[in-house]
C-alpha cells in the first residue's frame, strides 16, 4: 500500500512500503475493543464489549507489527481519503491521521498520537459530517469511532456523548457505553479540549500542538483542502 509522501524522508529509505490495508481487521469481533483501548485510550472498552483484556493481545500484536503497519481508510468527498496509520517503528511508534488528496500530491498530516504528539485533527462538527459521508464499506458508527480519538473540541455539544454511545452500541458494546464515550471524548493522553476558529475562511485549531494552526507548517492551500473536505457543504461556520 502506498500513501503519497507519507514515508518520504526516513533514513534509511524503505525498500518496500510497510503499509498494509487493515480493513479486513475491522470485521474481527475484537477489533473495536482493541482499537478503542489502545488508540482511543478507553480503559473501559474491553469490559463494555464483554472482553477480557488478555484476549486482546493477539490483535494488538497485529496492530503493532513493525513489518506490517495496518492502515484504516475512509473515503471523503472528491478523491480524498482519510488514513489512520499504525506507525510501527520499533523505537518511534504512534498513530498517524493523514489526509490523502487523491491527486498524487503528498498526504497532509492531521495528527500524530505519540510521545511528541501533534493534534488534535478534528473539531466535533467535522467528525459528525465525516462519519455520515457515503461509504460502501464502513457504517457511520465505524467511521465515527475511527475519528473520535483524534478529535478535541471544547465547544462540542452535550449530545456528543450520546452519539458516541449510540455508535458503540451499534458495534456490539453491551454495557458502560456512556463511560466509554466519556473516556474517548475526554482523554488527555495527548491534548486537552481546545477551541476552533475561522481564520481567513478556514477552520483552524487554537491548540498549540495542532498541525491545523494558522501560521503553522501547513500551507494555506493545505488548510483550505482540509476545511473543504471535512465540511463538504462549503460552510466554514463552526457553530
Amino acid at each position: 500500500m502506498i500513501i503519497p509522501g507519507y514515508l518520504d524522508g526516513y533514513e534509511p529509505p524503505f525498500l518496500r512500503s510497510p503499509l498494509v490495508d487493515g480493513s479486513d481487521m475491522m470485521s474481527h469481533t475484537l477489533f473495536w475493543p482493541a482499537f478503542l483501548f489502545t488508540v482511543g485510550g478507553s480503559a473501559s472498552a474491553p469490559d463494555a464489549f464483554n472482553v477480557d483484556p488478555a484476549d486482546l493481545e493477539q490483535i494488538v500484536d497485529t496492530f503493532l507489527d513493525p513489518s506490517s503497519w495496518p492502515v484504516f481508510s475512509l473515503p471523503l468527498p472528491g478523491h480524498c481519503r482519510l488514513h489512520v496509520i499504525m506507525r510501527n517503528f520499533e523505537d518511534d511508534g504512534g498513530v498517524d491521521y493523514v489526509l490523502d488528496p487523491g491527486t498524487g500530491d503528498a498526504a497532509v498530516p492531521l495528527a500524530a498520537m505519540e510521545g511528541h504528539f501533534r493534534g488534535p485533527a478534528f473539531a466535533w462538527p467535522e467528525v459528525v459530517a465525516a462519519a455520515h459521508q457515503p461509504d460502501q464499506v464502513h457504517t457511520p458508527a465505524e467511521r465515527l469511532l475511527l475519528l473520535v480519538p483524534a478529535c478535541a473540541d471544547s465547544n462540542r455539544p452535550r449530545k456528543a456523548v450520546d452519539l458516541v454511545a449510540e455508535a458503540l452500541t451499534a458495534l456490539g458494546a453491551r454495557s458502560d457505553v456512556r463511560q466509554v464515550s466519556e473516556e474517548l471524548l475526554n482523554s488527555r493522553r495527548y491534548w486537552t479540549p481546545c477551541r476552533w476558529a475561522n481564520v481567513d475562511d478556514v477552520l483552524v485549531s487554537l491548540g498549540s500542538h495542532a498541525y491545523r494552526r494558522h501560521g503553522g507548517e501547513l500551507s494555506p492551500e493545505q488548510l483550505r483542502l482540509i476545511t473543504d473536505t471535512l465540511q463538504p457543504s462549503g460552510t466554514t461556520e463552526h457553530r
